[in-house]
């Protein structure tokens, strides 16, 4: 797994791994051929690799891109003096043909995979961007290119031509500048048939002479590969590269909207950190505040432990005296039981001695043992 920042749109990132043209970034979509781009114009004008929302708003500078990304084309626009152009609409700039109005006025011009789409000669075109770049000015470029010695023209006696579809197949149909016919069918596209035709694979070498005989004086391939930012490469082909007009330096406004940016992030950085004393000092009296609440919270700790072993006290003498209760509430229900047992055997005997004493009573009453009485004989029963 590989994990990194991308720095068009800051988004972090892990993915199974780093191939050139497939998006690995889950924010922008970018991949490792766009990434490159910004890496290589951040390193020519900071000369360290920042994140793209990072780089200093800087309108002095002047940038144009051909055909250049929305992802980055944006942010782009938003922090220099820069315009993305195209060749089939607007903002139009045909970079083969000269713009002697805009000549020398362009700090860098980002071209990604566009150059191998021009038609011959190819020259021209690296003549005209040397041209509008100032002294110092820069030129960011990604093609396809081999590591042979020659560059591959797919067509090179291209004159007036046209792509028309041939039984659902798209054929190329030119007329050389001699007047004969030329059609093929062995067409490579970009983006899906009919999109970008490729007209030509360069070779490293003669990439260099082209542009070196364009009047660039120093061409640099990105070799390295910069984790951080997820660019990695799998060859020693198709490397993005910049084509230096000269060293780029900042010029008298640059320079002087840099200092007031700075200055600007300077006052920024003091009135944070005149905050971060602020909260550092609230904290601190947070803190010793804390400190007090801990000591309470340890006093009345102490507290809470002494009631709970009261409280423990009083349940287990509670359960004593609930114990005792129990105890003679059983013993009073078990005398009164016997009381209930004896007030029933007497109120028995009673019933026993109150039926005697009526047999008792009528024998007393019978005129028998009344004679007997007055006879002298018998038991004196009243």
């Amino acid at each position: 797994m590989v994990s990194f920042t991308c720095n068009i749109c800051g988004r972090n990132n892990t993915v199974a791994r780093l191939t050139h043209e497939a998006p690995t970034c889950g924010g922008c979509e970018s991949n490792v051929r766009l990434r490159a781009m910004v890496y290589m114009l951040s390193m020519e004008l900071f000369g360290q690799g920042l994140l793209l929302p990072e780089f200093p708003c800087l309108k002095a500078i002047k940038g144009m891109g051909l055909s250049d990304q929305a992802s980055y084309a944006d942010l782009l626009a938003g922090k220099f003096d820069y315009t993305n152009t195209f060749y089939d609409r607007e903002p139009r700039i045909d970079i083969t043909e000269p713009h002697p109005e805009r000549h020398g006025t362009y700090d860098f011009i980002l071209s990604s995979d566009v150059f191998e789409h021009i038609g011959v000669p190819v020259e021209r075109a690296f003549e005209e961007v040397y041209k509008l770049l100032k002294p110092h000015g820069v030129l960011c470029l990604t093609v396809p290119f081999s590591l042979k010695d020659e560059t591959i023209e797919h067509f090179p006696a291209l004159h007036e031509y046209a792509i028309v579809s041939l039984s659902g197949a798209p054929v190329l149909i030119n007329r050389r500048k001699d007047g004969t016919l030329e059609v093929r069918d062995d067409l490579v596209f970009h983006g899906g048939h009919g999109a970008t035709l490729e007209m030509r694979l360069f070779s490293r070498k003669d990439l260099e002479r082209k542009l070196t005989a364009a009047g660039f004086e120093t061409i640099i391939f990105q070799t390295e590969a910069v984790p951080r930012f997820g660019i990695a490469y799998e060859g020693d082909w198709s490397l993005p590269m910049v084509a230096r007009k000269g060293e780029f330096v900042f010029d008298r406004q640059a320079a002087g909207q840099l200092v007031r940016e700075f200055c600007a992030r300077t006052a920024e950085l003091t009135e944070l950190r005149n905050q971060f004393q602020d909260v550092t000092a609230s904290l601190d009296l947070r803190g010793q505040q804390v400190d007090r609440l801990d000591a309470d919270l340890a006093e009345r700790a102490s507290w809470a432990h002494r009631l709970q072993q009261e409280l423990d006290e009083a349940w287990r003498t509670l359960a004593h005296k609930q114990s005792e209760f129990d105890e003679r509430t059983q013993w009073a229900l078990q005398l009164k039981g016997e009381l209930e047992n004896a007030t029933q055997s007497m109120a028995e005997l009673r019933s026993k001695l109150d039926t005697l004493q009526a047999q008792l009573n009528a024998i007393a009453d019978s005129r028998w043992i009344k004679l007997g009485n007055k006879l002298g004989a018998g038991p004196k029963l009243n």
